[in-house]
Order: structure tokens, then sequence, then C-alpha cells
């Protein structure tokens, strides 16, 4: 007798707990459809008002009233599996009824989220082709869909998983309060649906071995094929192309403005008295007329003395005679594990795209409508002598990344790159100081001097890097590498100067945070087509 009342104390176990298996799930699927109902419709219209281009494609596609007819089917989805879940929980034969056609639910909304994705993915890649009409690679787009789908696709296979099992003699028994019966034999009823897909999955079928065969070929081909494929189009990247031509870096005129105090008079007694009745103070030191002149605001650069002839190679019609394209200039930030990583990038602040704008009006040069980021690892992707000249990285908080990205990042730097540091807080500069030294254990950050050429072309800085707010210091920092700058460190929040509004800063200083990054892009442009050389012979 012990074996029966074994089985029958792991019904019962069954009986109660089963019902709560099946059911919840589907309560948090429709917290998740709830979520996407709210949140997708916000997406769209966040995208559509960031960038004019999304705008177009999405609004000739029809993506807005795609996407909000798509919200109320998740509405509709959530209200049904929520209802599903709590009527779950009782232990009756119409119940697990219900839980069934849940299931069957959820696999239609899943299905148009797959349109909706399909739809929409195909509008943004209209929306990026570049004004050459240079559009992402099809590889580029799977890599977006994967992006959106692999979530969905893995709570689909957990719900038929859950279908399954409601398909199964136990889940019967367990709704209708009696024991499982015995599979019938030929004489009478056979096993349930589920039962027969799983026991079919457990003995492969009535041919294990041409199941098992059928099994390891698939599995190979996708190890071998779609992986590899998957992995590329996860992590497309485009050629960075400096500007062709023939320019030169032209030099800003600078007015020096200078606080002059006004003298104090002094009463003299007696002149030929040898008492002197006149007590120095501190305006009279010379030690701090010094540090008065040293600290003052001296650059005031001529916007228009920068012009579409910046560039190098003596030329009118600016660029560099080694570049490689006429593609837009582009401003590539760094992702990586750690707090606001895109710190005044968002839709509202637009720090990286008032840049650009900037630097295509004092400049001539065409640039980027759209923000762009990526992770460390994929600098590895770029062509050599085609990667970013430059890549931007600020933050407010711990900077979390791995030694793999640490070495293609050190890789990038010493083969031509430079990287343009921006802290957003104190505790990032204290932590990215951390992160230089684990970078180049070899070398440190030190002060660039105020007379380095970083600051004198095409803007003339005379005090150096514009002081901002001074999150680590008052001077702009690098790290050097066979006579050119790899890494340059503003330690005042330079992109805060960067958003709409400029944070409350007042114009001049602004205005000299603008020319501070053009001479950061006009340095790495220069510098790294030189140290590339060798790769676009």
């Amino acid at each position: 007798m012990l074996p029966v009342e074994i089985g029958n104390r792991k019904w019962e176990i069954g009986n109660l707990l089963l019902p709560s298996l099946l059911s919840l799930p589907l309560g948090v699927a429709a917290a998740v459809m709830a979520r996407y109902a709210v949140l997708l419709p916000w997406l769209c219209r966040n995208r559509m008002d960031a960038d004019k281009a999304f705008e177009r494609a999405f609004a000739e596609a029809g993506i807005p009233g795609l996407v909000g007819s798509f919200a109320l089917v998740c509405w509709a989805g959530a209200a049904v599996l929520l209802a599903a879940s709590l009527l779950g929980l009782v232990r009756r034969p119409w119940a697990l009824g219900l839980l069934r056609k849940a299931y069957v639910g959820a696999y239609a909304v899943a299905l148009v989220y797959v349109y909706v994705v399909w739809q929409t993915t195909a509008a943004a890649r209209v929306a990026s082709t570049s004004p050459e009409g240079y559009a992402p690679s099809a590889m580029a787009v799977a890599g977006w869909r994967w992006e959106q789908l692999w979530p969905v696709l893995c709570a689909l296979l957990a719900l038929a998983t859950l279908h399954v099992t409601s398909l199964r003699r136990m889940a019967v028994a367990a709704y209708s309060g009696t024991a499982p019966a015995e599979p019938s034999t030929s004489l009478g009823p056979g096993p349930l649906l589920g039962d027969r897909i799983v026991e079919n999955l457990r003995t492969h079928g009535p041919d294990p071995r041409y199941r098992k065969s059928l099994l390891t070929s698939a599995a190979a081909h996708v190890a071998v094929i779609v992986v590899p494929l998957l992995l590329e189009a996860y992590g497309c990247v485009r050629d960075y192309l400096v500007p062709f031509g023939s320019g030169r870096p032209a030099i800003a005129v600078v007015q020096t403005v200078q606080r002059r105090p006004k003298k104090k008079k002094r009463f003299v007694l007696n002149p030929n008295s040898a008492i002197y009745f006149h007590v120095p103070d501190l305006d009279d030191s010379d030690v701090l007329r010094r540090v008065d002149e040293d600290t003052q605001l001296t650059y005031a650069a001529d916007p228009g003395s920068v012009n579409a002839k910046l560039g190098a190679g003596g030329g009118k019609t600016g660029g560099w005679p080694e570049g490689t394209g006429r593609e837009p200039i582009r401003f590539i930030r760094i992702e990586y594990p750690g707090d606001q990583w895109d710190d005044g990038m968002d839709a509202r602040s637009r720090a990286d795209l008032n840049f650009l704008q900037e630097f295509r009006r004092v400049t001539g040069f065409r640039v980027a409508a759209r923000s762009e980021s990526h992770p460390i690892r994929f600098l590895k992707k770029y062509t050599r002598g085609y990667a970013p000249p430059f890549i931007y990285m600020t933050g407010t908080g711990g900077i979390n990344v791995s030694a793999y990205d640490m070495a293609v990042l050190r890789e990038y730097l010493l083969e031509g790159g430079m990287l343009f540091a921006d802290a957003s807080s104190a505790q990032w500069d204290r932590n990215f100081r951390t992160f230089a030294k684990a970078l180049f254990p070899d070398k440190r950050l030190v002060p660039i001097a105020d007379d380095d050429p970083i600051f004198q072309m095409p803007y003339i800085f005379p005090n150096g890097a514009p002081p901002l707010w001074h999150h680590g210091g008052m001077h702009a920092m690098g790290i050097k590498h066979k006579g050119r700058w790899v890494v340059f460190y503003h330690p005042g929040d330079i992109n805060d100067a960067w958003k709409s509004g400029h944070s409350g800063l007042s114009p001049e200083l602004a205005k000299g945070a603008f020319q501070m990054g053009i001479n950061i892009i006009y340095y790495a442009f220069t510098h790294y087509l030189e140290a590339t050389r060798k790769y676009r012979k």
C-alpha cells in the first residue's frame, strides 16, 4: 500500500499547486501587455518629435495609427488574461477551458506584435537612410527586429509549455477533483493531447534515430549559419568617413577682457618725513594681480573667423586631403553599464545634436541629423582607418566596463582614436580617474598646458579649456601617446552648456563651450588621419 499512498500524496500536492502554476503567469503577461499599451505610443511620439526624418517616414507608413491600434489590442488582451488568471484559480472544468482560451489569445496578441515590429522597423530603415542614399543593411534591420522580438518569443515559449501542461491528464484531474486515471488501452480512450506531446518529445517519436539526427542537423545549421548572422546584425556599424577636401585652420580673433580695479587714493601728510604712513593692503599685492589676470575669462572668439575652409592642406574647399568621403559629421557616444551614460542626449536636452548644429553653422560642413551611440565592443567592427576619430563618454555614477571592452577601447585609442570624456558629476570624476588608470596603467592623466595646440586651432583659448561647473577641477586633463592626446578629459560638464537652454549658463560661456568642442573635433580628425594613413593606402 505504500506506493499507492505516495502516489495519492503527490496527486494531492499537484492538485493544489497546478492551478496556481497555470494561472499566475497569465497575470504577469497581463501586466506586461498593459505596460506595452502605455509605453509604445509614447515611444512612437517621442521618436517622431526628436527626429524629423522619423516623423516623415512614420507618418507615410501609418505607424502612429498602427501603434495606437496595437495599444487597444494590448488593453483588451490584458483584461482577458487578468480575468483568466483570477478565475483560473477556481478548480472547475470551465476554469481550465478558460485558461486554454487565454493561452490562444496570448498567441494572437504576439502575432500582432510581430507585425507591428516588422512594419515599424521597415519605416525606421527609410528614416535612417542618409541623404546620399545609404540605407541600413538588411542584416542591421534584422538585428533591430531580433532585439525587439526575442523577449516576446521567450515569453511565448513559457506560455506554450503551460498550455501543453493544461492539456495533460493531470491538469484535467486537478480541475475535476478526481485522481488521474490510467491511460486506456485500444478498447477505450487513449492519452490526452498534452500527454501525447510530452511523450513524443521524451521518446523522440516512432523513429528516435531519425528525430535525433534531424535535431542535430538543425542545431548545427543554427550554430554555424544563423547565430553568426544574428550577432553580426546586432552589431553592425557604418564606417566613419572624414570629409575629403583641402582647408586650413582658421585662427580666431581674440579679444582679451580683463577687470581693471580702481586705484585707491593715497594721502601723503609730509612727503619729506622719514615715517611712511601708508599701510599696504591686499589690493597692492603683485601676487593677487597675477592670480586675477590668470583667472579672467580671456576668450571671445569671432565665429565669422571659422568658415567652410576649415581643415588641412592649405586649400580653399574645406576638408582634409586624406579624408575619405562627403558624409555628414557624426557624433558617436559610448554606451556602458553606468548611471546616465547618455546624460544630456535625450530628445529635450539634445546636447549632441545642438553641438552638431553649431558645428555646421560655423564650419559649413554637413552634420548628422540623429543621435548615435553604441557599446565599446563595436569599435572592433569598424574597418581600420575608417573608425570614428573621436568618441564621447559621460555619466554621473559608476563606470562598469568589462576587461574585454577595456582592451578594445585601448586598442582603438592607440591606433589613432581619441576619447573625449566629460564629467557630469563629482562622483563620475572620481570614477573616471580610476577608469583612466586602469585603461592605461603605464600612463596617467596630466593637465593640458594652456598653450597646447588643442587650445589654439581653430579657436584660441589663452587660458586653456573654459571653466564651467568644476566637478573635478579647473583644468582639462589628458593622456598622451606618441605626441598625440588619446584622452581629452573635461572635468566641468561641457555638455551641460550644449543642452537646450545651456543649463542657465550665460551665452558667452555657452559659446566658449561650443568652440572648445570644435577645437577637439578638429584636433581628433587631423591626428587620426595622420595616425591611420597606412590603413588607407
